[in-house]
């Protein structure tokens, strides 16, 4: 029987969860080309939910309380408040208006924003590294931001095209503060899984409550081909975290981080191999951004 380590099976699953979250942009990109952002955020979050529940309920006995800690629950629920329900409602909206291959650096900058909430909340040092890390996200952000301002026109101003980018810029914020509250419930000892469930069952209810509310909670159409690239979406990005969580438990940070780093470059060429050009406008700039993000969120993950 064929032994595969368990530095070989992270590296694995870390690009399985790279592809993953890739993946989803993907989905959502050509989902949203007909199909409204709402119902992609909902159908994705109920795909989360349906694909996490059963293994906990198997894997574990009840009382399923016994799970959690009103800490770790807590946290767990902030997470998914942040991270599965504002960052993406936002990062699904920024991909509808600029696409993904844009988008999705400028959500890879969320290592740069955990650097700074970490330097803040939990008083880690800033390092050579990181701070150069630092300065090549900034400097991939400025070329997303110009070939933003390039791909929307000339009818487009300075203002119109930075609020633009102030939707994958705040999403990349809330992902950035998801791993301080993940951190804190994990450290109450709270596994992975029961965790994902709390954030994606937090952040259904949530998102369900903030439709009720804004009274635009409908029947989502089920037979239309959008409906379907959101649930395949939903999937994808499922994969993408059991395996991200998975890679983590059982090989070193400095394997797993610098390939999931690499969901950027993965959806620019993806986007040129399988996308109509109508959707998605790829440039060399923007796979150079990419290129240049993908290093500093390495930097900045392999020294914090």
């Amino acid at each position: 029987m064929l032994e595969v380590s368990d530095s070989v099976l992270g590296i694995l699953l870390a690009t399985v969860g790279a592809a993953g979250f890739a993946g989803q942009f993907l989905c959502i990109r050509l989902g949203t080309d007909d199909g409204e952002v709402t119902d992609a955020v909902l159908v994705v979050l109920l795909c989360n939910v349906a694909l996490v529940v059963p293994p906990v309920l198997v894997l574990y006995s009840p009382p399923y309380t016994d799970l959690f800690t009103p800490r770790s629950f807590v946290s767990f629920a902030a997470a998914g408040v942040a991270g599965m329900f504002v960052a993406r409602l936002l990062m699904f909206k920024s991909i509808e208006e600029i696409g993904a291959n844009l988008t999705s650096p400028v959500i890879a900058s969320n290592v740069l924003f955990a650097t700074v909430f970490a330097v803040l909340l939990l008083e880690e040092r800033l390092t050579a590294a990181h701070f150069a890390g630092v300065v090549l996200i900034v400097a991939g952000l400025a070329v997303v931001s110009w070939e933003t301002a390039a791909a929307t026109g000339p009818e487009e101003s300075i203002r119109e095209t930075g609020a633009t980018l102030v939707l994958p810029l705040v999403a990349a914020v809330c992902i950035g503060i998801e791993p301080i509250f993940i951190s804190t419930g994990l450290a109450e000892g709270t596994a992975i899984l029961p965790g994902i469930v709390v954030m994606a069952g937090v952040a259904t209810i949530g998102f369900v409550g903030y439709l009720a509310w804004t009274r635009s909670l409908r029947r989502i159409p089920v037979r239309t081909a959008s409906t379907a690239w959101y649930v395949a979406g939903g999937i994808s990005t499922t994969v993408g975290f059991v395996a991200y969580f998975a890679a983590l438990e059982i090989a070193p940070v400095v394997l797993v981080m610098p390939l999931l780093q690499l969901t950027p470059l993965l959806v620019v060429v993806c986007s040129v191999l399988f996308l109509p050009r109508r959707l998605e406008r790829v440039t060399w700039r923007v796979g150079a951004s990419a290129f240049v993000v993908v290093i500093g969120a390495t930097l900045v993950s392999l020294s914090g």
